[in-house]
């Protein structure tokens, strides 16, 4: 290989994968990359400033995220219960606005075929129920180290699709099937009321960290359920 190819290529690698081996302003990479973490998510692949936010569930920080994830993923956990799930994960496309902000799609499916041990009233038996999800809207911000800074779930697109978790996204839609409904509305006074109570709770997951607990870059006041 001549010496003029081999700086051609230099370059181009560069360009591609930026300085230091990844660029939010690349769309190809940017899209590859949040495939990648939205196939398999990981504590690793979280930014130490990170912020998961839901319709009513979030702002929740790195280690608050981590530690409800712990609540619903370990023994007995929605993969125990749901062990054919499929997210159907599709039309991942670059924000044309926001940069490092990617935007996609799931319709998820599965069965209740697996005990699950929730975290408030204990474990319970499978029933075979089908889970049918709506189409949901999530997204992921990377940073520029290809990190995940933020991350939104539970946004359904449309509840007219023949879902059977009575339009509920996320995790809503999974107690649904397993017969425990949660009032998944933005501004409902209950929920709200729940999750100010469960603040003094510790065996309860948390529904959105302390204010002061939240990175500087969060600015947005809303807590839970909050409209």
């Amino acid at each position: 290989m001549t010496r003029p190819l081999l700086t051609l290529l230099l370059l181009v690698s560069i360009s591609a994968y930026g300085a230091f081996g990844f660029s939010i302003g690349n769309e190809a990479l940017l899209i590859q990359r949040a495939k990648t973490y939205a196939a398999n998510p990981t504590p690793d692949d979280l930014a130490d400033d990170f912020i998961f936010r839901g319709p009513v569930i979030g702002p929740l920080n790195y280690a608050d995220f981590c530690e409800t994830l712990s609540s619903v993923g370990g023994k007995n956990g929605i993969k125990d219960a749901f062990p054919d799930l499929e997210v159907n994960q599709f039309g991942f496309c670059a924000d044309p606005t926001e940069p490092g902000r990617v935007w996609y799609m799931e319709r998820p499916r599965g069965t209740f075929t697996g005990p699950f041990d929730h975290p408030v009233v204990g474990t319970l038996d499978p029933t075979g129920a089908k889970y049918i999800g709506p189409p949901e809207t999530r997204s992921i911000i990377l940073n520029e180290e290809g990190k995940v800074k933020y991350q939104s779930v539970g946004y359904v697109a449309d509840r007219f699709t023949g879902d059977n978790t009575g339009g509920r996204g996320a995790v809503f839609g999974l107690y649904y099937v397993m017969g425990q409904v949660l009032d998944a509305t933005v501004g409902s006074p209950l929920t709200i009321a729940l999750q100010k109570i469960s603040e003094y709770l510790p065996d309860i997951p948390k529904s959105y960290s302390k204010k002061e607990n939240l990175p500087k870059w969060w600015t947005d006041d809303r807590m839970g359920a909050e409209k």
